[in-house]
């Protein structure tokens, strides 16, 4: 016989699909992105803090576009860390220096909080900007993730032209705008133009350069 089932029965059946569900969408999002990943060629290198400190500029100028670099602070954590994603046949050079190793694509959300991004926009003249000394500070050990990202295009002289993006994932969205308030300051000269939609975060994970949100920078 069938037997209906009790209000707290029927609540929690339904938590338990919301939550199969959400995690089929999970395990598809990183399936396809690995997938992504795997057919483009590219790679991704951990690079040595130490690299990026010292001769941040030297570093990324000895690099050919196309080419991404990102300074994260992972969900669990406050250590930066730094990475070069690039196709791999152009990763053998870079391989073979100290410090610059090969590694899997790591997890910056805070899964059910907050996700907030942005874009920077510069105008005819490059702001000079260290990225090796962005303020990362306000990030909290646990539940609080960051991503400063530089998509490289093309190259004009010693000028890059580079998509600056900012993805901030937290528990809330106070935290969320309070971490990029703290970050703002480290890019003087530029336009923050804040964005939520899933498309600013698609290209911000598949790395995928926008010629309309570009601006140029010079390695310092």
């Amino acid at each position: 016989m069938f037997r209906f089932l009790s209000p707290i029965d029927t609540i929690s059946s339904l938590a338990l699909l919301v939550l199969a569900v959400f995690g089929l969408v999970q395990l598809s999002t990183a399936l396809r992105h690995s997938l992504y990943l795997n057919r483009r060629h590219l790679i991704i290198l951990r690079i040595d803090p130490r690299l990026v400190t010292d001769r941040i500029g030297d570093f990324l100028g000895s690099i050919r576009p196309p080419f991404t670099f990102e300074a994260a602070v992972h969900y669990l954590g406050r250590e930066v860390n730094y990475y070069v994603v690039l196709p791999r046949k152009r990763a053998r050079e870079l391989m073979a220096r100290e410090g610059i190793n090969e590694v899997d694509d790591y997890d910056l959300f805070h899964h059910g909080g907050e996700h907030l991004g942005a874009y920077l926009k510069g105008g005819e003249v490059c702001p000079a900007i260290d990225v090796g000394k962005i303020d990362l500070s306000k990030v909290n050990e646990i539940g609080e993730g960051v991503a400063i990202q530089m998509v490289f295009g093309r190259r004009r002289g010693r000028k890059l032209m580079a998509n600056f993006r900012i993805l901030v994932s937290a528990p809330s969205n106070y935290q969320a705008k309070e971490i990029l308030a703290a970050i703002k300051p480290s890019f003087p000269g530029f336009n923050l133009i804040e964005s939520r939609s899933d498309d600013f975060i698609s290209r911000v994970n598949f790395r995928e350069y926008d010629a309309k949100q570009s601006t140029c920078w010079e390695p310092v």
